[in-house]
C-alpha cells in the first residue's frame, strides 16, 4: 500500500510536472526555433537580392535553416524522455525499495510485535490470549530461558499442562547443567509433568524428582512428589517419610496444611502409628488473619509477619511471613519455624500472636507496624484463633 500511494503521487507529480515544464520550457525553446528561422531567412534574402547569392544557392541555404531548426528540436525532446525519464523512474524504484527494506526490516527485528504489545499494556487492553500469542513469539523468535518458562507459567495458569512440559523441556535445553536456579526449574517440570498426567504419578515425573533430590535433597515440592509417588505404589510408610521432610523444609502454611492432611491418610491406610513414625510437627497455632480489604486492600510491596512471643520475651519462637495470596488460608504457626533451637513452641505451653504489616522492599522487615495482637493462646490447642487486624 505504501508503495502503491508513492507511485500515485509520483504519477500525479510527474504529470504535473510535465505539463508546466511542457508549457513553459517547450514553449520558449519552440519561440526561440522559429524566431531564428524568420532571421535567417531574411538574411538570405538580403544576400540573394544584393546578388551575393545566387537562386540555387539561397534556395539550399533556406533548406539548411528549415533541417537545423527540426533536427534541434528533435534532439532536445529526444534528450529529455530518455535521460531525465528514466533517472525519475531509477530514482522511484530506489525510494520503494528503501521502504520495503525499511518495513521488512522492522518486522523481522520483532518491534512491531513489541510496540503493539507494549500499546496493549498501556491501554490495559491485554487478553490472556494476547498474552500467550506474544509469549510464543518471543519464545520461538529469542528461544531464551527466560521466555520459555514465562510460556511454561503462562500454559501452566491456563490449565494447559502438555503443552507447558513442552515449555519446560525448551527453557531447560536452554539452560545450563550447573546453573543455579535449574533444581528449581525442574521442579516445576515435574510438577507440570504431575498436573498433565491428571494428578497422577508417572515414571517420567518419578526420574525427574530423583534428578532433583540428588541435586538438593530439601526440596520441598520434590519430597512432595516423591511421597505422592510412594503413596500410588502403596508404600504409605515411605509416603510419610517424604511428606515429613517436605514438610520440614516447606514454609508456606498452605502448603503444610495439604501434607498433615496426606500424612494423616497415608497412616490411616498403612496403619503407621505415631510410636512407629514420630510426628515431625508436635505444636502447632492455627491463625485466621481477619482483613478487611474495603478498609484497605493489600498492596503489591505488602508483607505480614506473623510470630509467637513467650511471655516476657522479644525475641519470636515461631514466625512466618505472609503475602497476599496467602492470605485466605490458615496460617500455621509450628515447633518448626522457630529462630532458636532452644526455643520452639514445644517448649512453651501459652505464647501472644502479633501480626505485623510491613513492606517487602524495607531492609528490616521488623520494623514494621504491628496491626493485631492476641494474648495467651496454648501452643497447641486444636482451635482456629481468629485476629482482627486494625488498619
Amino acid at each position: 500500500m505504501i508503495v502503491l500511494s508513492m507511485v500515485y503521487l509520483y504519477g500525479v507529480l510527474a504529470q504535473y510536472a510535465g505539463n508546466s515544464l511542457s508549457d513553459s520550457v517547450g514553449g520558449n525553446e519552440e519561440q526561440e526555433r522559429q524566431a531564428f528561422a524568420t532571421l535567417r531567412r531574411v538574411e538570405i534574402a538580403e544576400e540573394r537580392d544584393a546578388g551575393r547569392l545566387t537562386p540555387s544557392e539561397s534556395n539550399q541555404l533556406l533548406a539548411d535553416v528549415e533541417h537545423e531548426v527540426g533536427a534541434v528540436g528533435k534532439r532536445r525532446k529526444h534528450f529529455f524522455r530518455t535521460d531525465v525519464s528514466f533517472a525519475r523512474w531509477l530514482m522511484l524504484g530506489a525510494m520503494a525499495i528503501m521502504v520495503l527494506g525499511s518495513v521488512s526490516l522492522y518486522q523481522k527485528l520483532g518491534y512491531a510485535a513489541e510496540v503493539v504489545f507494549t500499546q496493549d499494556l498501556q491501554t490495559q487492553q491485554l487478553t490472556p490470549q494476547k498474552i500467550t500469542e506474544f509469549l510464543q513469539y518471543r519464545s520461538e523468535r529469542y528461544g531464551r530461558t527466560e521466555d520459555w518458562y514465562y510460556l511454561a507459567s503462562d500454559y501452566v495458569s491456563a490449565g494447559k499442562y502438555q503443552e507447558a512440559v513442552t515449555a519446560f523441556e525448551k527453557a531447560l535445553e536452554k539452560r545450563p547443567q550447573h546453573a543455579e536456579d535449574r533444581v528449581a526449574l525442574l521442579a516445576e517440570y515435574a510438577l507440570a509433568i504431575f498436573y498433565a498426567n491428571d494428578n497422577q504419578s508417572s515414571p517420567k515425573m518419578q526420574t525427574v524428582v530423583k534428578t532433583i533430590l540428588q541435586q538438593d535433597p530439601t526440596q520441598a515440592t520434590a519430597l512432595d512428589l516423591k511421597g505422592v509417588a510412594e503413596f500410588a505404589q502403596h508404600n504409605y510408610l515411605g509416603a510419610v517419610l517424604a511428606w515429613q521432610e517436605a514438610i520440614r523444609y516447606s514454609v508456606r502454611s498452605a502448603e503444610r496444611l495439604a501434607l498433615l492432611s496426606a500424612i494423616a491418610k497415608a497412616r490411616q491406610l498403612g496403619r503407621i502409628d505415631y510410636q512407629q513414625v514420630a510426628p515431625i510437627i508436635t505444636h502447632q497455632l492455627a491463625v485466621k488473619i481477619e482483613w478487611d480489604a474495603n478498609a484497605r486492600p493489600w498492596r503489591s510491596d505488602d508483607v505480614l509477619l506473623v510470630y509467637a512471643l513467650a511471655e516476657g520475651e522479644k525475641m519470636p519462637i515461631a514466625i512466618q511471613r505472609v503475602f497476599p495470596e496467602d492470605l485466605e488460608p490458615l496460617i500455621l504457626l509450628t515447633n518448626l519455624d522457630a529462630l532458636m533451637p532452644t526455643a520452639t513452641l514445644a517448649e512453651t505451653k501459652k505464647v501472644d500472636v502479633v501480626v505485623k504489616l510491613s513492606s517487602i522492599n524495607d531492609n528490616d522487615l521488623t520494623k514494621g507496624r504491628i496491626i493485631g495482637i492476641k494474648h495467651g493462646l496454648l501452643t497447641n490447642s486444636k482451635e482456629i484463633f481468629a485476629i482482627k487486624v486494625a488498619l
